[in-house]
């Protein structure tokens, strides 16, 4: 474990282990947001970890359902998992069988066709039976299903068009629409090998997420002080996002290479 101090004394701790000896350590309802993303297995290159377990459903039922029980009653769990090929029915087995209730089940849009043009990042496939897949699940758990949000925080400005935004203004009473379900969040550009170092590390790891997601979870919350967990950190994503809104992170991650990338990344960051 590495203990971190940042801006605005912020007490991060970051944990090099596998988040099943760390997760029961921690106290119950001790933590208020959630945001993670666990391995695809789908046998992606994770350095030391092997991406292809088959108890991987049950592992990660084990693994959130603890997760649960450190949230805060009022706390948010933000899951960010896939269906892929091999798995198609996975990621609905183990949003079933957690102990919270579903509450928001969100589509994070990463490549999307609009009037003929694909816009956003996927992994291409050279499969001649499947299409590229360019969206992925957010499930958004809370205890009963009934949590507030932050409608406003997390909601997004009328259309730009002046006659357009007065008209929606004067007819709503506010500047701002609710948000949706379908969020469309791209990857930061790797036009270099250096910007590609900067986001995945030496290593590369080979399955992030955006800021933007994540900023996007933390309003949708509404948490303005706290905790916030990832007992996935990888790259550390996560903490720099908390980090950055004065939120108080803690992190877990198995690989020490990974590991010590996030640390660095997360130590730099204002």
């Amino acid at each position: 474990m590495a203990g971190i101090v940042g801006a605005m004394n912020l007490m991060i701790n970051l944990y090099n282990d596998d988040c099943l000896n760390v997760l029961p350590t921690l106290s119950d309802k001790s933590v208020d947001l959630i945001i993670t993303s666990p391995p695809y297995n789908i046998g992606r290159s994770y350095n030391k970890y092997n991406d292809n377990r088959k108890d991987y459903v049950s592992w990660l039922i084990k693994i959130f359902n603890d997760c649960c029980r450190i949230l805060k009653t009022d706390g948010h769990l933000f899951l960010n998992l896939s269906s892929t090929k091999n798995y198609p029915f996975a990621c609905y087995k183990i949003a079933e069988q957690l102990d919270w209730q579903l509450q928001n089940n969100i589509i994070w849009a990463k490549s999307i066709e609009i009037d003929g043009y694909v816009r956003g990042y996927s992994t291409p496939t050279s499969s001649k039976r499947y299409l590229q897949n360019g969206w992925e699940h957010i499930f958004h758990f809370t205890k009963n299903g009934n949590t507030e949000i932050d409608l406003e925080w997390s909601g997004v400005p009328y259309n730009t068009d002046y006659n357009n935004a007065v008209r929606n203004e004067k007819r709503s009473g506010k500047s701002w629409r609710t948000t949706t379900t379908c969020w469309y969040y791209t990857y930061k550009s790797k036009a270099t090998k250096e910007i590609n170092r900067q986001i995945t590390g030496d290593k590369l790891h080979p399955a992030i997420y955006p800021n933007s997601l994540v900023e996007k979870c933390i309003k949708v919350s509404g948490l303005k002080k706290g905790i916030v967990l990832d007992p996935f950190m990888g790259t550390g994503t996560t903490g720099l996002v908390a980090k950055k809104y004065n939120l108080n992170f803690t992190g877990i991650e198995i690989d020490q290479d990974y590991f010590e990338f996030a640390k660095q990344r997360i130590n730099a960051t204002y």
